[in-house]
């Protein structure tokens, strides 16, 4: 049948893939994804993950409340003004209630970026720093040597997390290294990341800490 399981030499489970089983796959032995739960203790395989526990409807967080979440969306998606303006709009905001005592919810265009940037909806925020040439210069420079760029990029481990926690991504993604075969010939077949061998050697270094037995690749 479709995707059974033998077991072959070294413990080696090979499955059989594809339209009429023409192909299967032997899996390596070490880096197997078994699934886990959050302290990373190792579940029965075919756990199914628990479901995702929804927010509270009453939390806006990083905003301190609905009004406030839909004020950043308005001026960041829809009205799109420029700094400089964001900046006086809430000055004059902030004049306004200085007899009531209270104060803006945003207190600078910078504040409302901030709060924006550290939103945590399936997103990742982005983050940069600034790069600059340090080496000898000679005579009559290039511009580049004395100009600074800003390199923007987003946290790796961020989004690979939210990658594994997509559940759409669920039966679509490799967690072990595999080498496929033509099941009529034995013929070696590669396709995408985990078939190939660089994958499989670097499990094999891997697999040797017994502490990663069991693991994801």
């Amino acid at each position: 049948m479709p995707g059974s399981d033998t077991e072959v030499d070294d413990g080696i489970r090979a499955a059989f893939i594809g339209p009429g089983n023409n192909s299967f796959c032997n899996y390596h032995p070490g880096l197997t994804g078994q699934p886990c739960n959050a302290d990373g203790d190792f579940l029965p395989n075919g756990t199914r993950p628990e479901p995702r526990q929804p927010k509270p409807p009453d939390d806006w967080s990083p905003y301190s409340s609905r009004l406030e979440f839909e004020l950043a969306d308005f001026i960041y998606t829809r009205s799109q003004i420029s700094a400089a303006n964001l900046n006086t709009l809430l000055e004059l905001w902030a004049a306004s209630l200085v007899e009531a005592g209270g104060k803006p919810m945003f207190g600078s265009y910078k504040d409302m970026y901030r709060t924006i940037d550290n939103t945590r909806v399936g997103d990742v925020k982005w983050q940069s720093f600034t790069v600059k040439y340090t080496g000898d210069v000679v005579a009559d420079p290039a511009p580049w040597m004395h100009d600074e760029y800003d390199v923007w990029f987003r946290d790796p481990l961020e989004v690979v997390r939210n990658m594994l926690a997509n559940p759409e991504f669920a039966d679509n993604m490799d967690l072990q290294p595999f080498r496929e075969y033509n099941t009529t010939d034995s013929t070696r077949r590669w396709q995408d990341f985990m078939s190939g061998d660089w994958a499989w050697r670097q499990a094999d270094i891997i697999a040797q800490d017994q502490d990663c037995l069991g693991s994801a690749l």
